[in-house]
């Protein structure tokens, strides 16, 4: 009796070591499964799920777009996670989503929890953090920490000293549900797509690394009201750097300013901060917004021209010169006008 119940004992334990085998295992898998990442050809362009579509409509839609590689992939994401019967019509853009955890989230939450936002270029972090605050009722301070976090920066692929400048703007669909992790790793996906896609090829020409032309970005995007001008604004910039010429560039005084001001004075160039660019040499140590994508390829693309110096033409455009003598005639002239 004694042997039997031994036995039966002995094979109850190995059936639940067996059954822990499988669940771990099958934990595993399911976590590589949703952490599977998408690489969409455009994820700019919007996916639009018809009314009654199932997982393989869906699933096709994706490999046409390049996201998936074949329908079997969705569909064995979707069945794992017992929401294949749960798909929502509508219209979705994947800007900022690269992993399969995050679409199945997006497909599968109800129109009432999708809320659309518009980040405007040239934006910084606080006024990012306050739109998002009405808007979905984060938790700014929280979002603005993680902003700053070196750790969390690092955890995203970025080398610089905060998230400035790699917030991308634009138009994104978020979730009620995301916390402010979520957020920001899709606006910094957003800008590592478009960075890749449309800056990369240009690197070589510029010499500047990402910092760099992130922190050029936003100069240039603090400067430009057109996008046309941005190339020429740019070459001014490449010029002084080139030539060991300080930047003086107004946008990164208005930074440190507690306050943004109509007109800057003598008082505030002369604040003490690594980026006064009035004061030191060389870019600041980062970007001073978040510069849309005309901005970053103008700072990788910059026009080819002898300009040193420019100067606004009170109409939102600017007049462009090759030595100060030319710079100051095209000063008094406009304020001669202006009279």
């Amino acid at each position: 009796m004694y042997r039997k119940i031994s036995r039966i004992a002995f094979y109850f334990k190995l059936s639940l070591a067996l059954l822990g085998i499988v669940l771990v295992g099958g934990t595993a898998f399911l976590t590589m499964i949703l952490s599977f990442e998408l690489d969409c050809s455009n994820p700019s362009k919007y996916l639009t799920i018809q009314s009654g579509a199932n997982v393989e409509d869906v699933a096709n839609q994706l490999v046409a777009e390049k996201c998936i590689p074949r329908p079997a992939v969705l569909k064995l994401a979707m069945r794992l996670t017992f929401k294949d019967k749960l798909i929502k019509a509508g219209r979705y853009t994947l800007k900022g989503i690269t992993t399969m955890n995050q679409l199945i989230q997006m497909i599968t939450s109800p129109n009432a929890d999708r809320i659309k936002v518009t980040i405007l270029e040239g934006w910084t972090i606080k006024q990012i953090t306050e739109t998002l605050t009405d808007e979905l009722d984060i938790d700014a301070f929280r979002f603005q920490n993680l902003c700053y976090d070196h750790n969390f920066i690092h955890s995203l692929g970025i080398s610089a000293p905060s998230l400035e400048g790699f917030l991308f703007p634009d138009t994104y669909i978020f979730l009620s549900t995301y916390a402010e992790e979520n957020i920001i790793q899709i606006m910094v996906n957003q800008f590592k797509h478009n960075f890749q896609t449309f800056v990369s090829p240009y690197t070589n020409r510029a010499r500047l690394n990402q910092l760099e032309l992130a922190t050029l970005a936003s100069i240039i995007q603090g400067e430009a009201m057109y996008k046309d001008e941005m190339q020429k604004i740019s070459s001014v910039y490449h010029n002084r750097i080139e030539k060991k010429m300080k930047l003086q560039a107004d946008p990164t005084i208005q930074y440190i300013l507690p306050k943004r001001k109509k007109r800057l004075y003598t008082k505030d160039l002369r604040i003490d901060s690594p980026y006064n660019t009035y004061k030191y040499y060389g870019l600041p140590p980062g970007p001073i917004n978040n510069p849309g994508l005309a901005a970053l390829k103008a700072a990788a693309n910059p026009d080819q021209t002898e300009y040193l110096y420019f100067v606004a033409d009170g109409k939102g455009r600017h007049i462009f010169s090759r030595t100060n003598r030319e710079h100051n005639q095209a000063r008094f002239q406009l304020k001669r006008r202006r009279r």
